[in-house]
C-alpha cells in the first residue's frame, strides 16, 4: 500500500527533467488530468530520493489530490530503486522548475549554456556559459557556497541559503532566487533579490537581472551592484523636482533638517516601520532625536516627534519580542517533521537584523542544525524502514510464489495418481478373472503368463507399486476367510515377490509372516485352499 502523499512529479520519462505539481483541488486535478492526457507521470530520478517507478493521480474531496505508484512493486519502468520521497512537498521540484526559469532567462538574453544538476540531486543548479564562465545557483541549506572557488564566476543563492555577515561585507551584495508559494496549472515560478547588509532582500522578476562583461546586474538602477552598503534614511530637500541622498549623523542633523522638513522626518520614521528594516528605523529615531535635542522644538511639534519617537521604540521592541517568541517556536519545532509558517527562513531573517544580538543567531544557527540533524537520522529510518518494507514485500511474494507452485505440483501429483488408478481399475477384472481360471485348473501365474492369458495390453510394463497398487483392488472384494488372489501370482518366493505380497497384506489389512520361511509356508498352504475352493 503507497502511503506516499507524492505533489510533484516529473514528464514522459524517469529521467526526465519537466517538472509538474498536481492540483490539490478535484476539479483543478480533472482539468490537468485532461490536459496531460497524453503524457505519463513519473517519480524522477531527478527529484530527490526519485525511485523511476511511474506514478497516477489520486482524486479525494475529503483530503489534498496527490500523486501515487502505480500498485506494480517495480512500476512500469522496472525500477528497483526504494523510494525515499515520503511526505515531501512542492518545494522537492524547485531545482528543476529554477534550471527551467534560468534556461529560459539565458536565452532571452541570447546566452547559450550548458545547464545541470548537481549531486546530491537539489544541492545545485550549474550553467556553463558560451564564454566558459560558470554560474552555479546554490540550493543546499545545509552546506555554504565555496566561496573561494575560483572556478565559480558568480553564485545566485536559493531559498534558506545562509551567507556570513563577513562575506556579505566583503561582496557587498548577494544575489538570490527563490520560488513564488503558488502554482498555476503545475507550475511555479523563480523571482530573484538582492540581499546587502542591514538590507532586507528586495525581490523583483528574474527578468530584471542581465548577465554583462562585468557581472551579473539589474536593469534598474536603483538595485545596481555597485551599491556594496546600506543608505541611511534620506532627507529630502526643498527642490520640488529634485532629491538628494545625505547620510544623516548627529554631527550634521540640525544642519539637514529645517523646520518644514521636521515632520517629514516623523513620516520617514513611520514609513521605514511599513517597511519592517530595524536599521532605517534606528537611523530615523538618530535624526529625531539630534532634532529634539539640537534645535529647541516645542508645543505640538515636540509632542508629534516624541510621539513618532515612541512609536519607533515600541516596533523596536516589538521586534525584538517576536524575535525571541519566533526563535522560541523554532526550537520546539526541532522534533517536528515539518516547518509550518516558515520558522527557519523568518527566524533567519530576524537574526539577521542589526540589533540582533550573536547569542540568538549562534542559537537559531544550532537550532538549524538539530533540526537538520533531526531531519537526515528521520530519512535514515524512513530509508530503512522503506528498504525492510521492499524486502518484507519481496519475501511475502516469494512464498506466495512457492506456495502456488507446491499447490500446482500436488494438484498434478493428484491429477496424475488419479488418471493412474483409473488405468488400474480398469485391469481389475483381466486379473481377477485370470486368477479365478488359474485357481480352478489348479495352477499359478506369472505376469507375463497372465498378460499372454487374459490379452491385457496394460498388464506389460507394470511399476512394483503399479502391481502392488492393482493386487489390493483386486483382493477388495475377497472374503475375510479366503486366501488372497494374489498369492498364485507369488510363485517363486523371491525378495522382490515375498515384499510385494507383504505390502499388499498390509493395505488389505492381511496378517504376513515377518520370516521368509515362515511366508513361504503359509503362502503355499493359501494357494492349496484356493485350488481347492475353486475346483
Amino acid at each position: 500500500m503507497d502511503t506516499r502523499l507524492i505533489q510533484t512529479a516529473v514528464l514522459g520519462n524517469p529521467e526526465s527533467d519537466e517538472p509538474v505539481i498536481c492540483p490539490e483541488d478535484p476539479e483543478e486535478l480533472v482539468a490537468f488530468r485532461l490536459e496531460h492526457a497524453g503524457n505519463s507521470w513519473w517519480c524522477g530520478i531527478n527529484l530527490p530520493g526519485g525511485c523511476g517507478r511511474r506514478l497516477i493521480t489520486r482524486l479525494y474531496t475529503d483530503k489534498i489530490c496527490h500523486f501515487a505508484h502505480v500498485p506494480d512493486p517495480h512500476g512500469t519502468s522496472g525500477s528497483r530503486l526504494p523510494c525515499n520521497r515520503r511526505l515531501r512537498g512542492k518545494e522537492d521540484a524547485d531545482h528543476l522548475f529554477i534550471r527551467a526559469d534560468i534556461a529560459r532567462w539565458l536565452r532571452q538574453q541570447n546566452i547559450e549554456a550548458d545547464l545541470s544538476l548537481s549531486t546530491p540531486i537539489g544541492s545545485a543548479v550549474t550553467a556553463r556559459l558560451d564564454n566558459g564562465r560558470l554560474l552555479v545557483v546554490h540550493l543546499d541549506t545545509d552546506c555554504p557556497p565555496a566561496w573561494d572557488d575560483e572556478e565559480v564566476w558568480e553564485y545566485i543563492l536559493g531559498p534558506g541559503c545562509r551567507i556570513s555577515q563577513d562575506v556579505l561585507t566583503q561582496r557587498g551584495h548577494v544575489y538570490r532566487i527563490r520560488m513564488e508559494g503558488r502554482s498555476d496549472r503545475g507550475r511555479r515560478f523563480s523571482v530573484a533579490g538582492i540581499e546587502r547588509s542591514g538590507e532586507h532582500t528586495q525581490w523583483f522578476d528574474l527578468a530584471n537581472l542581465k548577465v554583462t562583461a562585468d557581472g551579473i546586474n539589474t536593469v534598474d538602477e536603483a538595485h545596481s551592484p555597485q551599491r556594496a552598503q546600506a543608505p541611511t534614511p534620506d532627507i529630502e530637500q526643498p527642490a520640488a523636482d529634485q532629491r538628494s541622498i545625505v547620510a544623516v549623523t548627529r554631527s550634521n542633523a540640525t544642519m539637514t533638517a529645517p523646520r518644514q522638513l521636521r515632520p517629514r522626518i516623523a513620516r520617514r520614521l513611520d514609513s521605514t516601520i511599513y517597511e519592517e528594516s530595524p536599521a532605517r528605523v534606528k537611523a530615523a529615531m538618530l535624526s529625531l532625536e539630534d532634532v529634539i535635542a539640537h534645535e529647541g522644538v516645542v508645543g505640538d511639534e515636540l509632542a508629534a516627534l516624541k510621539a513618532a519617537y515612541e512609536r519607533g521604540q515600541r516596533w523596536l521592541e516589538k521586534r525584538a519580542r517576536l524575535r525571541r517568541i519566533v526563535i522560541e517556536q523554532f526550537q520546539e519545532r526541532v522534533d517536528s517533521r515539518r516547518d509550518p509558517g516558515g520558522l527557519a527562513r523568518q527566524a533567519w531573517d530576524l537574526v539577521g537584523e542589526e540589533d540582533a544580538t550573536d547569542e540568538d543567531r549562534a542559537k537559531v544557527e544550532a537550532i538549524q542544525q538539530q533540526m537538520h540533524q533531526v531531519l537526515r537520522e528521520r530519512r535514515e529510518v524512513a530509508a530503512r524502514r522503506e528498504a525492510e518494507a521492499d524486502q518484507a514485500a519481496r519475501e511475502a511474494m516469494q512464498r506466495a510464489a512457492e506456495k502456488q507452485r507446491l499447490a500446482r505440483e500436488q494438484e498434478s501429483a493428484q491429477r496424475e495418481l488419479e488418471e493412474r488408478r483409473a488405468r488400474l481399475r480398469l485391469l481389475v477384472p483381466f486379473v481377477r478373472g485370470g486368477l479365478k481360471r488359474a485357481a480352478g485348473n489348479g495352477e499359478m501365474r506369472t505376469w507375463q503368463e497372465l498378460q499372454h492369458k487374459t490379452g491385457a495390453r496394460g498388464l506389460k510394463g507394470l511399476s512394483y507399486e503399479d502391481r502392488v497398487d492393482l493386487l489390493v483392488l483386486v483382493g477388495q472384494k475377497t472374503p475375510a476367510d479366503e486366501p488372497l488372489w494374489s498369492v498364485l501370482l507369488i510363485a517363486h518366493g523371491d525378495q522382490e515377490a515375498l515384499a510385494m505380497h507383504r505390502a499388499v497384506a498390509a493395505e488389505l489389512g492381511r496378517d504376513a509372516a515377518e520370516n521368509d520361511l515362515e511366508l513361504i509356508a503359509q503362502l503355499t498352504a493359501q494357494r492349496a485352499e484356493l485350488h481347492r475352493l475353486h475346483r
